[in-house]
């Protein structure tokens, strides 16, 4: 039965069409793409193939889960069985609910006795989609076992090449291009979240797509655990993209009546090159972040986070000078990080017990609050919530509540193991702990860390833990939210671990990478900012030598990379020159001075060389901006490339002035000079552009941009 169903049902917005065809027995979407007038039924059969030879009569379409059995001989996109063999799963397509921007597309497959429906939600603000499959078991006796569901829709021929996001712990979110194969790209996560290495999304690039034109698509799978993204091209020339959460067989069943939505997909398209996909992104979570946290919507404080200050050297007067110093240079939130805890000296010991060290904090945290309160400052505090040390009076109590493998010894990363979240009692205890302390103490910001991957998965019933692990660490944090929802809370995973488009739902700031080497820095926040906005980007200026790459850098460049996100300062301010605090106080000075430009406007990056990154941030009425171009390494001419100001408007006329540094050679104040005697036509900042004085390698230059 179909009921009332079109051949074909076209979403679209000024941006973007989606066309999905329903003359098969499974819906699929047909093109992608830029926003098209008419679309009538005839023009969908133009796309259709005739009989190949050696092949079969019709062409079987790439469905939005396709499936084996149909004559598709790709990649199954969903895949189902009850015990014992019981597998044999081909959905046909009943019913859609259709409304102008949205889908929901309803299967039943009477073998299994199991619903399927797609839905398709597209932005009305943007060219974003938003794909859900949602399986439903409607057996009144037997369970289901979900071995696979992931979204799949074909990628238009001209799409030949991908951008992904990859790196290591220190080094993230690195973006690498390169030309898609005649056979498959598999990227498959099995680290228990959402990884260093393998973030969840793929862009798709024709060979002429820049960075400020031609055709891309980008999905995003809003997911922190384990997940794969697979491009696969089929013996028939035809190109499919899937991705979604990696099962493993028995991970995921379904009882009787009992239902599974499958993480989000997100799935974004620009004609305007790979920049104008971040401006759709940045776009699109701005205003589906706004109605979950107003907390992002107030100004973002300068904060000072203790772990690189003193690591676990903590104490009450310690934290009170610092508290005292941070003031005097205009920091308004202190977050104390690790080592505030009963026993905790080093990182062998006492995580899960969550008390105050009253030897170190002998009246507990509320009077080092009650200081940064009294100095201007908001107080926050770093926790792990979901680890374990051995050596802790939790473990002691409890050795089963965490994650094994049965038969193997434990293995301990960072000296810690995995709490097993799938207990009820152990989140219970979680959430009572973290909320003695944030009504104990006037706490304004959580710091969440995961300092380790899921390397054993069994749960306490033997089975695997990871899909329930990452529902039940959504669910806690948005329980401590609902409880306190004056609370802010920061993603981090040793650095860039969990950062994906699932836990922004829940966090409202990420911390990209452990590194603060502001060399690497650069890279690792261009990579972050080309999908989510500056002002969800911890960017903090570090000690020199960096502690991880021993690296040493001015203070003027260290702060002038940090400022550009959500700022905030990792160094022991009491070790710093008379000299260097003078820098740092100028640059937070310059950050709180353009902030609202900065946490507001356009975000567009350049284009860049391995000597030479350029990046602007443009407000939306385009009367004002904010430019950088940094020397990465020794150039190999004696001037930098042309700086050419990106986003403004041709038709206005524009001051420059270089606002940074402060300490500029005889020839940059000159170069300096010269500028605030001029003025510039839009047209002529975009595409002549201004010559940079000679600049030092590792350094940066920013420029402010304001109309007359």
């Amino acid at each position: 039965m179909r009921d009332g169903l079109k051949l074909f049902y076209h979403l679209k917005n000024e941006w973007v069409s989606i066309v999905v065809d329903c003359r098969s027995q499974q819906p699929a979407i047909i093109y992608f793409g830029e926003a098209l007038g008419n679309v009538n039924a005839s023009m969908l059969g133009q796309l259709d193939r005739h009989e190949a030879p050696a092949s079969l009569s019709a062409e079987p379409v790439i469905s939005l889960s396709p499936t084996i059995g149909t004559g598709y001989l790709g990649h199954p996109g969903i895949a189902l069985r009850k015990e014992p063999n019981r597998w044999q799963f081909n959905p046909r397509l009943v019913s859609c609910e259709a409304s102008e921007s949205r889908l929901a597309l309803v299967s039943i497959c009477e073998a299994l006795a199991v619903e399927i429906t797609h839905c398709l939600q597209l932005d009305r603000n943007t060219s974003v989609t938003e794909l859900t499959t949602h399986i439903k078991n409607l057996d009144s006796e037997a369970r289901v076992s979900v071995d696979r569901c992931l979204m799949t829709a074909p990628i238009q021929d001209h799409l030949t090449e991908a951008l992904e996001l990859t790196g290591r712990w220190g080094y993230e979110l690195q973006q690498n291009r390169f030309p898609l194969p005649a056979s498959s790209v598999v990227r498959e996560n099995r680290t228990g979240r959402t990884s260093h290495h393998l973030h969840p999304s793929i862009r798709l690039l024709s060979t002429t797509t820049s960075l400020h034109s031609g055709d891309a698509v980008d999905i995003q799978l809003a997911w922190s655990g384990n997940h794969t993204t697979r491009i696969e091209q089929l013996a028939d020339g035809r190109r499919l993209v899937q991705a979604g959460e990696l099962l493993e067989p028995g991970e995921l069943e379904l009882d009787p009546g009992s239902s599974y939505t499958s993480p989000s997909c997100f799935v974004c398209f620009s004609n305007e090159g790979v920049s104008g996909l971040t401006q759709q992104w940045h776009r699109f979570i701005r205003t589906r972040h706004e109605p979950l946290n107003a907390l992002t919507q107030k100004t973002r404080p300068v904060q000072l986070n203790t772990w690189e200050a003193c690591y676990f050297e903590v104490n009450e007067a310690t934290v009170i000078e610092l508290i005292d110093q941070a003031a005097d240079l205009g920091i308004e939130r202190f977050v104390l990080d690790d080592g505030w805890f009963e026993g905790r000296n080093n990182d062998h010991t006492s995580l899960g017990d969550w008390q105050v060290d009253r030897s170190k904090f002998p009246a507990g945290l509320t009077p080092v609050a009650t200081h940064c309160h009294s100095k201007g400052l908001e107080f926050g505090l770093w926790i792990e919530p979901e680890m374990v040390s051995r050596k802790s009076e939790l473990y002691r109590a409890h050795p089963d509540w965490v994650l094994g493998f049965s038969g193997t010894s434990l293995i301990e990363a960072r000296h810690q193991l995995v709490l097993d979240l799938g207990r009820e009692e152990v989140v219970d205890y979680l959430f009572e702990s973290i909320s003695a302390l944030l009504t104990e103490t006037p706490i304004r910001y959580l710091k969440w860390d995961m300092n380790r991957d899921i390397h054993q998965m069994e749960d306490a019933v033997g089975g695997r833990a990871v899909h329930h692990q990452t529902t039940a660490v959504y669910a806690l944090m948005a329980r401590i939210r609902k409880q306190f929802p004056h609370v802010e809370i920061e993603s981090c995973a040793s650095g860039g671990g969990r950062l994906d488009m699932g836990v922004l739902q829940h966090a409202t700031r990420f911390w990209p990478s452990d590194t603060n080497d502001a060399l690497d820095r650069v890279r690792v926040q261009t990579g972050f900012l080309s999908m989510l906005p500056p002002e969800l980007m911890g960017s903090h200026v570090g000690p020199s030598p960096c502690h991880l790459t021993g690296r040493q850098h001015a203070m003027a460049f260290r702060a002038g990379v940090a400022l550009w996100g959500h700022m905030g300062v990792e160094a022991d301010i009491r070790t710093l020159d008379e000299s260097e605090r003078a820098v740092l106080e100028a640059a937070i000075n310059l950050h709180k001075q353009h902030r609202l430009l900065l946490h507001r406007g356009c975000y567009i990056e350049h284009e860049s060389s391995a000597q030479q990154v350029a990046w602007s941030v443009v407000s939306t009425d385009q009367t004002e901006a904010l430019s950088a171009l940094t020397l990465m390494e020794t150039p190999n001419t004696t001037f930098p490339k042309r700086m050419r100001f990106l986003g403004i408007d041709a038709a206005k006329q524009y001051r420059v002035n270089l606002v940074w540094p402060q300490e500029l050679s005889e020839a940059q104040v000159q170069y300096r000079d010269s500028l605030q005697t001029n003025t510039f036509g839009g047209d002529w900042l975009q595409h002549a552009g201004l010559e940079p004085p000679i600049m030092r390698p590792e350094s940066i230059l920013i420029y402010h941009l304001t109309a007359i």
